[in-house]
């Protein structure tokens, strides 16, 4: 086996609008961190390779996706099913295109400059990645990092907080990389800092890089569509403050846990390396609600004066209350999001679920910001010994997609009520999902289908 890896700074310039949060009119004045294009290529020796791609990122939308498997394609001969692009979800991040079923989003035209270039920039860390392989050994492995994280729709529910470990060696023995994915918004910074961060991706890949010296960290994002930093549900009372020493502990325990793992696996030589791309049409969203009740309620809201926003949020700003504080604004953004489901809603939703499996080892990613629950249910029907990792954020972003039980809750509530932020601030990912009920079992079904079909190819490569 085969493997490279290669980083590159994908750090907007300073001077463009922080797109990240609502409320506030800031512009980027420093960088915390470099946000970063990881890319690790893996080749089982046979002609099979894979490019696990990671961004600092709030997402990555098809566009960038398409292009840069077409370049990757192009210069390394990794074909299209073979490259993964997958974001950190950071909100400090630069805001692009989010995707084919986000259709009330588009590029900001101060970014046009940098979306050009950015494509170019992430196929060239695969490309690095692809030169720079060498003989190389796995391993793969689970462990918990507990007490960082939270459901923020329904605070007394469980949330997932299992780490899945890739270690990847030279053939020493020496540490080259380590994939760690943990599942939780990147959140720990909110509109308080006028800064490009990576939130607590930047402190996990220094902590695991400390433990295991030589080894490149790189973060891969999970199902976190219901997950939150530490307390930060929605409507908590006092939660605790969004700073960088919360980010920074949260990201060194996770860090810490994942290099505990990885510290006590026992690489090995021989992996079959896998790749699988399912493509589903999902059934859009159907509104409960009438087009006349949704133009009636934008008209209201349109005459309503705007809020004057500050340059940054004030300290009691918090992304628990951020809602509640600034009402017409999420308000509006949920209205114009509703009249844009109806107008696409006779509209397939196309959803690409991609598998890569390296050995007893998988990665199973989805374009959505899957609920937990979800994500567990997946991972419980893989069939490979190893690590299975479940990957939201990944090639698309096509938003929200909660449990069917959780929707249902919310699915026939009167629009007025649903637009209260205090009322149902809590339901957010559930109110504003462009899938409709039910079509998640297609999702779910689908990325088993797509674990059990590289099962059997790893299999029966092994078996050769």
């Amino acid at each position: 086996m085969l493997a490279g890896v290669a980083r590159v700074d994908i750090t907007p310039p300073l001077g463009l609008p922080l797109r990240g949060w609502a409320a506030r009119t800031a512009r980027a004045k420093s960088a915390h961190e470099p946000l970063l294009a990881q890319a690790v290529v893996v080749d089982d020796g046979a002609g099979r390779q894979a490019a696990i791609v990671a961004l600092d990122l709030p997402h990555v939308g098809r566009g960038l996706t398409t292009t840069v498997r077409q370049q990757v394609q192009a210069t390394t001969g990794i074909p299209p099913e073979s490259v993964l692009l997958n974001a950190s979800h950071t909100h400090s991040g630069p805001p692009l295109d989010l995707g084919g079923g986000i259709s009330w989003t588009s590029e900001d035209p101060e970014y046009a400059r940098y979306a050009a270039i950015l494509p170019e920039l992430v196929a060239g860390a695969v490309y690095g990645a692809f030169h720079s392989r060498r003989p190389a050994r796995v391993a793969s492995g689970s462990g918990r990092a507990a007490g960082v994280s939270v459901n923020r729709v329904q605070h007394a529910q469980p949330v997932d907080d299992s780490v899945q470990v890739l270690r990847i060696d030279d053939v020493d023995g020496s540490p080259l990389a380590v994939l760690g994915s943990f599942a939780c918004h990147g959140t720990c910074m909110a509109g308080h800092v006028p800064d490009w961060n990576a939130d607590f991706a930047a402190p996990l890949r220094l902590a695991v890089q400390r433990e295991l010296p030589g080894a490149a960290c790189v973060f891969l994002q999970g199902c976190a569509g219901d997950i939150a930093p530490w307390d930060f549900w929605m409507g908590n009372p006092s939660p605790r403050p969004h700073t960088y020493a919360n980010r920074d502990e949260l990201g060194e325990r996770v860090g810490v846990e994942i290099a505990r793992v990885a510290a006590q696996l026992q690489t090995a030589a021989d992996a079959r390396v896998a790749a699988t791309s399912l493509m589903l049409a999902l059934r859009r969203r159907q509104l409960s609600w009438e087009q006349a009740e949704l133009d009636l309620i934008e008209g209201s809201l349109r005459t309503q004066p705007d809020p004057e926003y500050p340059e940054l949020w004030p300290p009691h700003l918090h992304t628990a209350n951020s809602a509640q504080n600034y009402p017409l604004t999420y308000q509006r953004g949920a209205v114009g999001m509703y009249q844009n489901m109806r107008r696409r809603q006779d509209e397939p939703l196309h959803a690409e679920v991609q598998t890569i499996a390296f050995g007893d080892a998988a990665i199973s990613a989805n374009p959505f910001e899957l609920f937990n629950g979800p994500g567990l249910a997946i991972r419980a029907r893989s069939l490979f010994a190893g690590a299975t990792f479940v990957l939201g954020y990944s090639n698309d972003y096509l938003g929200y997609l909660p449990r069917t039980e959780d929707f249902l809750k919310i699915v026939d509530v009167p629009l007025e009520e649903v637009l209260d932020q205090d009322r149902f601030r809590w339901a957010y990912g559930m109110t504003n999902t462009n899938v409709d009920l039910g079509e998640i079992d297609k999702l779910v079904d689908a990325s088993a289908e797509g674990l059990r079909l590289t099962h059997a190819q790893t299999s029966a490569l092994t078996a050769r």
